[in-house]
Parts: C-alpha cells; sequence; structure tokens
C-alpha cells in the first residue's frame, strides 16, 4: 500500500490538553495519540491507529493491544472513553465514547458505542455493532449487529479463544490496492479546511470551506482521473478509506462520514446525509439527503438510499425513517466537527 512519511510526532497536542504516556508503550510512528488521552504501561499501538481525545478524556489500562487502523474517540465534550487492562482491539475495530472492562476482546470491524459498556472477560466477535446505551455484563460472549448475548463464558474459554486469531469476512487490505503513489492534486483554501497532515491523499480531491479529512484517511485512485469533492461543512473521518476506482466520489454539503468507512468506487452523497461508522459502500450508490446509512452496515452497489430514510444492516436495507429528534442530532454532530475543524487549524503539526 501507499506510505507516508510521517513529519509529525504520535502525541499531538489539543488546546490544553497534550496525551500522558507510561514507560513501556510501544507506539507505531504511523499512530496518533491525540489531546486528553492516558496511556498506561505496557501497551502496544500498531500501524494507523488513531485514539483521539479532543473532548472528554480517552483512559487506556496496562498491557493492551490495538491492531492496525482501530480508532478510539470520544463523544465531544460529551462522553468519554475508558479501556481497561489487558484488552486486545482487533484491527479496524471502534470504540467511542463507551465503557471496555478489563481481559476484554474486541473482534475485527466490530463497533462498540456511545454509552455502551462491556464486562470484565468478555469476547466481543468480528464485524459485530454495539449501539448506544448497550450493555453487556462480564464473561460474555457477543455478535451480531445489532450485537446479542451468544452465551456465558468463563475464564477458560476466554483464554483459550483469547490466543486465537478471529477474522472479519471482509479483506480490508484490498481496498488499498492499485494506489497511483505519485499523483495528488489538492484543491482547498488552508485558512479552512482541515487536512490531517498524515491524510493520504493520490486523486484529484477538491474541498469546500469548513471540510475536514481527519488522521489516517486514505483518498485514492488507481490513475489520475479519479476524484473526491467535499463540500462545505463536511467531515471524512480518521481511518476512512475511499477508492474512486478512476471515477468520481461526490460528497454534498454538511455530510458527516464516520470513523473507518469505506467507499469502494463512483457514489454520490447528498447533502446532510450520514455515514455510520465501519460502514462499507460499494460503487454507484447513492445516499439521498437527510438519509442515514447506520454504522456498520453494508450497502451493496447500486443501492438508493431515499430522502430521510435509515439503511442498516449487510446488506444494508430499509430500516425506518429518520426522526426530527434524530435530524437534529446529526446536525449537531456535524456542528461539532465545523468547530473541531477551527480549532484544529489554530494547531502547528511541524
Amino acid at each position: 500500500m501507499l506510505e507516508k512519511k510521517n513529519n509529525i510526532h504520535p502525541r499531538i497536542k489539543f488546546l490544553k490538553y497534550f496525551p500522558t504516556i507510561a514507560k513501556n508503550v510501544s507506539i507505531s510512528s504511523s499512530a496518533k495519540i491525540i489531546g486528553n488521552s492516558n496511556i498506561k504501561k505496557n501497551t502496544k499501538i500498531l500501524d494507523n491507529v488513531i485514539i483521539r481525545g479532543d473532548g472528554e478524556k480517552i483512559e487506556i489500562g496496562e498491557s493492551c493491544l490495538f491492531e492496525k487502523r482501530s480508532t478510539v474517540h470520544v463523544a465531544s465534550d460529551l462522553l468519554g472513553t475508558k479501556i481497561g487492562n489487558n484488552c486486545i482491539i482487533e484491527q479496524y475495530a471502534i470504540i467511542h465514547a463507551c465503557l471496555i472492562g478489563n481481559n476484554v476482546k474486541v473482534g475485527e470491524n466490530s463497533v462498540v458505542m456511545d454509552g455502551s459498556t462491556v464486562g470484565d472477560y468478555s469476547i466481543i466477535l468480528p464485524d459485530t455493532l454495539i449501539p448506544p446505551g448497550k450493555n453487556f455484563d462480564k464473561f460474555s460472549l457477543i455478535s451480531g449487529s445489532p450485537a446479542k448475548l451468544i452465551r456465558n463464558i468463563d475464564t477458560n474459554y476466554y483464554n483459550k479463544f483469547n490466543d486465537l486469531k478471529s477474522k472479519s469476512n471482509f479483506r480490508f487490505n484490498e481496498y488499498l490496492k492499485n494506489i497511483n503513489p505519485n499523483f495528488q492534486s489538492i484543491k482547498f483554501d488552508e485558512d479552512t479546511t482541515f487536512i490531517a497532515p498524515d491524510a493520504l491523499i493520490g486523486c484529484n480531491t477538491f474541498t469546500q470551506p469548513n471540510s475536514s479529512i481527519w488522521f489516517s484517511t486514505v483518498l485514492h485512485s488507481p490513475d489520475n482521473i479519479g476524484s473526491v469533492y467535499l463540500g462545505t461543512g463536511s467531515n471524512i473521518q480518521d481511518n476512512s478509506i475511499f477508492n474512486t476506482k478512476g471515477n468520481k466520489i461526490h460528497i454534498g454539503d454538511k455530510v458527516t462520514i464516520g470513523h473507518n468507512v469505506i467507499i469502494d468506487g463512483k457514489c454520490r452523497i447528498d447533502n446532510n446525509a450520514v455515514i455510520g461508522m465501519g460502514s462499507i459502500l460499494e460503487e454507484n450508490c447513492i445516499v439521498e439527503k437527510n438519509a442515514f446509512v447506520g454504522a456498520n452496515s453494508y450497502v451493496k452497489k447500486n443501492t438508493v438510499v431515499p430522502e430521510g430514510k435509515i439503511y442498516a444492516g449487510n446488506p444494508a436495507k430499509f430500516f425506518r425513517d429518520v426522526t426530527q429528534q434524530e435530524k437534529e442530532y446529526f446536525s449537531l454532530g456535524q456542528k461539532i466537527y465545523e468547530k473541531l475543524t477551527l480549532e484544529y487549524l489554530k494547531n502547528s503539526y511541524d
């Protein structure tokens, strides 16, 4: 895959906060630990991991492992994230504004959402979605989208399973193939658009004011024709991967693209839409204005998500209408990212 030389330290200050990291913590040079984050001893953080404490605090215990392109974030100033000791967060997993106990294994491509709790000695199987506010007691085996308790386990089961490498149904390296490493064309206003310095951009990219492209994001094309257009006030969050396949990915105004989203080919996302974290969109998808793709969904090619509708699942299908309360909540999240854009633009990453 395309590699980019990092010219910024893995630890990044945000406002008054600088990450606190204990001794004997191993951090890849391509990982980023940001702001209000505290990491205890003997934890290992692999390539392109993003731990972004730009609001409430992120607390990570001792002897944890974060595999490549996993993402940890908070819900602005509303809700932080706490991860206990001896946890394993496998690749492409997302931990967002929630509480993870001690000795918890989070499988590949799983998402744990805001306000959820997962008790000690629990296992989250790959491709699992734990929705907001869901609670699982200790010794839980968890799977599904949405997540359900499969069975209660004990320490013997946990220790045996913990030695195994669980596998997602998706092969993420496939989305990083055929990158043209010698081509980059970006047109943006440096005073109003935040593009993270480690973002890998290998395609024509056009951004409008108050938009943002976050850490460890990859936008690429196999040729010099493919392009990404990002509208006013829109954001592409950490560890998302866009492969234009030589076509155009059009993102309208005030659109939120969550963490670890994959768009694989020509797509159109209209104004005020939301693509939930961990989702995958195949080519020729259209998400109409004010529509919502649920977290960890798989949207098959040629799918049209109609205006004001929620699609979710694998494959994604109609779930229900977006409520007025949800419209207001999504709008608040988009505005938070506009605020973050301005705050990050004030920082220097040289």
